[in-house]
């Protein structure tokens, strides 16, 4: 692994200092809460709004599949190590958590996303109303601030129409709201099994018209993979540093929001194991990854503008924001050296809400995005940089216009339909052309319509029915134009965007203040899918080829109930059959095949127990078997794992407030595949997932 960088190891003893100093001294006291007291919610469909839909409309009047998290299931006793924490139970959304950070978790929704070989693809993700995902499709959640989330949407389904280049599903993330008090100040940290650390400064506040938030967190972490050539030690350690800030402000007839953040991030890579070594049980890394040194080392910073309010008797919002990104990265047969930058914005005007019949409410708005690449490979020698094997520019410059309206036809249905045209345009500039192949220079458009339609019916004033056809589409990554079976510059030119029509049928039912119960079933058809495959002559390198067909057939259902005042529980259940229509590489016929990466079903159940200021949780999770690879000649085997926390709400110790807690994580210390490396090469499907783990945490306020 790379050396921490000297900013990250004098921010992380800064840090700890300024933790110290901050319980020490502060003497401002509150009467807000923290996660850990946030109480249960009871449930109502009808109160809850979302914005995902690019407006804020309420979930019981949206035709499309929409799930949401609060700040209770966001923070109460959870350890802030992964998103999988933030979407536990949502139907038709899996996350593949590697325990890797060197290659990030996995994010599907019905599908989109399962094959990403690194990082979050098929996936439109926006985290206070700034996008995480890039002009090429490609989104890194590195940055994300786990610890200060207070709010998570997630819109099941395509959305292409709105958010354009892949959009199989929207994550749509939001900073907890700053407390209507001057000052408050909450520490936490988290000790656990396998080298985890974590610690977290929260401080917030509001004064006048202003609100503000600095979230500072540190995580180490060991891990459970081990180094073949020094069992005791680890290797996929992981060390990372975020600083988040968010600032709001009232300004003319609207909210202007200001948002920042900084990522410092060191990981080692330990590489997937074939089907013999998983079996037996070894959690070694691979041999060839510590030989060739395989880490990610990321240093990122991003800023973004968001203003929203009134304009001339219209809605209006527009966004700004840029970023950084620099990445070292060996990986097995190559050494990436990246360095991005990248902006876009958005503008968007929307008629004023008017729920009454014969009216239409509408939007209208355009998203400019904009990326530049600047990208090196090497040979890999042994985890040393060797002779230069690629040196280019790349480029992707996007524009989006789309519409969208909402029409009500009468006091029990209401139709929603829009469309977005997009444009892209990658360029490459081929700067080593002493290589034998020449200048490989050039560029490749792109566009795409995207149409939606969907309507809407209350049946009464607690069950509702909805049926929606979307689109969506996918452009290539630069990494996946990039990386070129034949080793040549420039990009594949034979890989083409992915596309998918949708339709989907749903029904939403309210039983009285306690009991809420959602169903969905879908088929999505798509042309050009995009798989990924390793080949011989370079294992652990990702390349992708278009399939011919492939589809995607579904029913999610989920049920919520409050059982009494202190008990609440939850059922999430995902039925999908994914399977190739027409594909075949070479003289090998993939037809009918199940599509690797997306397990057929999955299971997951809560059931929360809260007396007076404690609290306890348990949770089980099914994951069905899932392919590893096109040809389908090895399935993984189905799991299921049982997970228990509890803790306190509050503990006055002096004139601090406290709040433990702590957890356990695989009780029965279940062997299992966490994810899939798909069509890894040599057999190298499976990326094991920890056996039982404890944690221990506590969080302080004044």
């Amino acid at each position: 692994m790379s050396e921490i960088s000297i900013f990250n190891r004098n921010l992380n003893a800064s840090f700890t200092l300024f933790v110290l100093i901050t319980l020490s001294n502060v003497g401002v006291h509150d009467t807000t809460v923290s996660a850990q007291q946030l109480p249960d919610s009871v449930i109502s469909i009808d109160s809850l709004t979302v914005t995902v839909l690019r407006g804020s409309d309420g979930i019981n009047q949206t035709p499309y599949a929409i799930s949401i998290r609060d700040q209770v299931d966001l923070q109460r006793g959870n350890i802030g190590l992964s998103l999988e924490e933030a979407l536990q139970g949502i139907p038709g959304v899996h996350v593949q958590n590697r325990y890797n950070y060197a290659v990030g978790e996995r994010i599907s929704i019905r599908g989109f996303g399962a094959r990403a070989g690194f990082g979050v693809r098929g996936v439109k993700v926006i985290v206070d109303g700034i996008p995480a995902t890039m002009a090429d499709g490609q989104s890194t959640l590195d940055h994300v601030d786990i610890g200060s989330l207070g709010r998570a949407e997630v819109l099941r389904g395509p959305a292409s129409a709105l958010y354009g280049n892949g959009s199989g599903g929207v994550l749509s993330l939001q900073t907890a709201e700053p407390p209507d008090v001057p000052f408050q100040q909450i520490v936490k940290g988290v000790i656990g099994s396998n080298g985890l650390t974590r610690l977290e400064s929260n401080t917030s506040g509001r004064y006048q018209n202003t609100s503000y938030l600095v979230n500072l967190s540190r995580l180490n972490y060991d891990g459970f993979r081990t180094n073949p050539q020094s069992p005791a030690d680890p290797y996929g350690t992981a060390g990372r540093l975020n600083l988040n800030t968010n600032v709001s402000t009232e300004l003319a007839t609207g909210v202007l929001r200001i948002t920042g953040n900084i990522l410092d991030l060191d990981a080692q890579n330990p590489g997937s194991l074939n089907r013999s070594d998983f079996d037996a049980g070894v959690v070694s890394a691979r041999s060839y990854n510590v030989k060739q040194n395989t880490y990610k080392n990321v240093r990122q910073g991003q800023l973004g503008l968001n203003w929203t309010g009134d304009l001339a008797n219209m809605g209006a919002e527009f966004t700004t924001w840029g970023l950084f990104r620099n990445l070292d990265n060996p990986i097995p047969p190559r050494i990436i050296d990246l360095r991005r930058k990248a902006f876009g914005s958005r503008a968007v005007l929307s008629s004023m809400k008017n729920e009454t019949p014969g009216s239409l409410m509408w939007s209208i708005g355009t998203d400019l995005d904009y990326q530049r690449d600047a990208r090196k490979n090497f040979q890999n020698s042994a985890g040393t940089k060797g002779s230069l094997s690629l040196d280019q520019y790349e480029t992707v410059s996007a524009i989006g216009f789309f519409a969208q309206g909402r029409a009500i036809l009468n006091e029990k249905i209401s139709a929603m339909g829009g469309a977005r045209y997009d444009y892209f345009r990658f360029g490459v500039t081929d700067r080593l052309t002493t290589d034998g192949n020449g200048d490989e220079s050039g560029q490749r458009n792109m566009t795409s319509l995207s149409p939606t339609l969907g309507i809407h019916a209350n049946l009464n004033g607690a069950s509702s029915l909805y049926a929606n056809l979307a689109t969506s589409f996918a452009t290539p990554t630069t990494t996946e134009l990039a990386n070129r079976p034949d080793g040549a510059g420039g990009f594949n030119s034979e890989l083409n965007p992915q596309k998918g029509l949708t339709g989907e049928v749903g029904f939403r039912r309210q039983w009285g203040s306690r009991v809420s119960t959602e169903f969905s079933a879908y088929r999505t058809s798509m042309t050009d899918e995009l798989v990924p495959f390793e080949d011989a002559l370079q294992p652990g390198r990702t390349f992708y080829r278009n399939a011919g067909s492939s589809t995607y057939q579904g029913f999610e259902n989920s049920i919520q109930v409050l059982i009494t005042d202190k008990v609440f529980t939850r059922l999430s259940h995902t039925l999908i059959n994914a399977t190739f229509g027409k594909f075949s590489v070479d003289d090998e016929t993939f037809d009918g095949n199940r599509i690797p990466g997306t397990p057929r079903r999955r299971l997951d159940g809560m059931v929360r127990f809260t007396e007076n200021n404690w609290y306890g949780e348990i949770r089980g999770d099914y994951v069905g078997s899932m392919a590893v690879n096109d040809s389908n000649s090895e399935f993984t085997t189905s799991y299921f794992i049982w997970e228990l926390r509890g803790g306190f709400s509050e503990i006055q110790v002096g004139g601090l407030k406290m709040a433990p807690f702590g957890g356990v994580s695989n009780i029965f210390n279940k062997t299992y595949s966490a994810a899939v490396a798909v069509n890894a090469f040599g057999g190298r499907f499976y990326e094991p997932g920890p056996k039982r783990a404890f944690y221990l945490g506590l969080s302080t306020q004044p």
